[in-house]
């Protein structure tokens, strides 16, 4: 249902539904940003953002932890790895759309804070809540 909304309103989404999969995706089409359930068949959310960081094509890339669960135990056990930040679900997809392209722009801002650029491909970086000029490649991975 996300992945669909999302593409509804332009992001390239890359759906994933195995979590060794969704870190060969990420190293194929190295996405702007990457969402990730905490729990998932195979590897979990935390071993899975510990492999990506290895990568040092996907190691700035912000990662986003994705959770029904929101117990105090996997929240700290989710900043501790690193994540980017935590969504806790159920959430409204304008929401998704909202947290992923406010995370774009940051990362954006953060890697070029002189002009707005975000690279040589010159990507501008949009202002936080704006949609996107381009199309975002959002990588998810869910267990369904």
């Amino acid at each position: 249902m996300y992945a669909e909304y999302l593409q509804t309103r332009g992001f390239h989404v890359i759906p994933c539904s195995d979590s060794q999969a969704s870190i060969d995706v990420a190293r194929q089409s190295e996405p702007d940003i990457i969402l990730l359930e905490l729990r998932m068949f195979g590897m979990n959310g935390i071993q899975v953002l510990r492999e990506l960081r290895k990568d040092p094509a996907l190691a700035d890339v912000p990662v986003v932890a994705l959770t029904a669960s929101v117990m105090t135990r996997e929240r700290a056990a989710a900043d501790a790895a690193g994540f980017t930040e935590l969504l806790p679900k159920p959430f409204f997809p304008e929401d998704l759309a909202t947290a992923i392209t406010r995370i774009i722009a940051a990362s954006r801002r953060a890697a070029s804070p002189h002009d707005g650029l975000r690279d040589a491909r010159g990507v501008v970086t949009q202002p936080p809540g704006a949609v996107p000029s381009h199309a975002p490649t959002v990588s998810a991975e869910s267990p369904r």
